[in-house]
């Protein structure tokens, strides 16, 4: 489990490039939503689970005082290393989302590339615990997750190339759906080719929990003070969304 963010944490950044690419839209319509949706203003901003720190890195590039915080040692030295190469200055954090120990010290709490759905019931409700500690009054929490109905239908493989320096990585990804359970299986073939013919191969299985926007409404609810959910990155939920935002505005 989570080999993609240990022993492939070196070319996460490459096997997502497609998606870090478009980084700057999802923090453009962050934007919006800490000008429009909170009740302070955001300067000072906690990204939890930041992984190589793709988009706490574009938060840094846009004047915000960010801190990442992720699980995996691996990916931050990787976002260490990234922002010292662009003369950011952003504290990474090594630890777990649900033990955090701030209190009233963000504007803002960001949860970026659907990492919610790790959680389970019982352990997302420690996360909006965790957040609304660490948020200061009228603080704005902003977490993505992608639909269960287009993972329903969306199982067939996907195969895509990338290049990293000599080598090329090949990744080909596939999910599995438990219905009963809502839990949502993740699995990628990942082959690094390089230049003399060998190839490493990695296989990663994640396990995810599918959320609707009824349910995680319904979770919110007991933690902050209003909730709206978004669709896509849109400010309104829509008809067919890929993609849901969680806005959650601490007390």
């Amino acid at each position: 489990m989570h080999e993609l963010y240990t022993v492939l944490a070196e070319y996460y950044d490459v096997i997502y490039r497609r998606r870090a690419e478009r980084v700057g839209e999802e923090i453009d319509f962050v934007e919006e939503i800490f000008k429009n949706d909170a009740k302070r203003e955001a300067k000072k901003v906690l990204d939890l689970a930041c992984g190589t720190g793709i988009p706490t890195v574009e938060l840094a590039r846009r004047g915000y005082e960010v801190v990442g915080l992720d699980l995996h040692e691996e990916m931050l030295r990787v976002a260490r290393r990234k922002a010292q190469e662009l003369g950011l200055n952003i504290e990474f954090i090594h630890g777990d989302a649900l033990d955090i120990n701030f209190e009233n010290e963000f504007d803002a709490v960001t949860m970026f590339f659907s990492s919610i759905m790790y959680f389970d019931e019982n352990a997302i409700k420690q996360l909006f615990n965790s957040v609304i500690k660490a948020l200061k009054p009228g603080g704005v929490f902003v977490a993505d997750w992608s639909n269960l109905c287009f993972l329903q239908f969306d199982r067939a493989p996907t195969i895509w190339e990338e290049k990293n320096g000599d080598e090329t990585v090949i990744t080909t990804s596939w999910k599995e759906i438990e219905n009963a359970t809502q839990r949502f299986h993740l699995k990628y073939l990942v082959q690094i080719l390089k230049p003399n013919g060998t190839i490493r191969a990695f296989h990663v299985h994640e396990v995810l929990n599918a959320y609707t926007p009824r349910e995680i409404r319904l979770l919110a609810e007991k933690y902050f003070s209003e909730v709206k959910i978004y669709g896509d990155m849109k400010r309104n939920l829509g008809k067919n969304a890929y993609r849901f935002w969680l806005v959650g505005i601490a007390p």
